[in-house]
């Protein structure tokens, strides 16, 4: 996805209403809540590869003040800058050179380690871990399970997907622990399975120009959209962790 401006273009217009980006950005905050309480103006939150901002916006809006940044992606660093946003040049692969000697109570991650090799994501989580205050917070999400491969995969650049064993070994070579783990959007799986399925076998018979694709990013309009939103906060309800899911959403602790 670095380098394909349109598609943060899109990110950027639809992340603040689209029911996925909703449905990420609220398990972010709730995981914030229950660990930290009601303490939000001494927070320092750090989103590393934080794209266009829409979790950082979101936080604010939520009188979460002390946020901090950092994108690959000179796209998505102007389009953060232009929501205010302090946001700046950074890479997964040299966390230390963000802001050194800086430390962060919440250092979220969300839907960008897939670009790295096993051992780069080590690296990054254990960079993590050495820029952590005491009792601070790692959050992760990550594309789950290859079933759910298709079109989206390869127009933002995803080369793999993961299950949690995978991130239990790297958490556990960071020196790193995962407290809480569910994939997601559970009760929405099959629809999105068979879409996907759908994807791929028009690519393996090339009925697509695997060249000119485009994600799933996009509005589908505010009744779908409220259908949506309100199916994955039910189920966030009723569903503590789930097994199976097309996300992977974890949070980590020093072990």
């Amino acid at each position: 996805m670095i380098g394909n401006r349109l598609e943060y273009q899109r990110m950027y217009e639809t992340e603040r209403k689209l029911w996925w980006y909703q449905a990420l950005h609220g398990k972010v905050l709730n995981r914030i809540q229950k660990h930290f309480g009601g303490e939000k103006r001494t927070l320092k939150i750090l989103d590393a590869a934080c794209g266009t901002g829409g979790l950082l916006s979101f936080l604010n809006e939520n009188s979460y003040s002390n946020l901090h940044g950092f994108d690959y992606s000179q796209d998505a660093i102007g389009f953060s800058n232009e929501r205010g946003l302090n946001v700046v040049s950074g890479d997964l692969r040299n966390v230390d050179a963000f802001e050194p000697g800086e430390t962060f109570d919440v250092i979220i991650c969300n839907d960008a380690l897939y670009f790295l090799t096993d051992a780069e994501i080590v690296r990054a989580l254990s960079a993590f871990k050495d820029r952590l205050n005491p009792n601070g917070l790692i959050i992760i999400n990550i594309h789950a399970f290859e079933a759910f491969s298709g079109t989206h995969d390869l127009a933002v650049g995803s080369s793999r997907r993961f299950r949690l064993g995978q991130f239990e070994a790297f958490s556990k070579a960071a020196g790193l622990r995962i407290d809480y783990s569910t994939y997601w959007p559970f009760a929405l799986s099959l629809p999105i399975l068979l879409v996907r399925q759908w994807q791929k076998y028009r690519i393996r018979n090339q009925k697509v120009n695997v060249n000119e694709l485009d994600s799933d990013v996009g509005y589908p309009g505010d009744v779908v959209n409220t259908i949506l939103k309100a199916v994955t906060k039910t189920e966030s309800v009723l569903f503590g962790s789930a097994p199976f899911g097309s996300s992977l959403f974890m949070t980590m602790r020093p072990d």
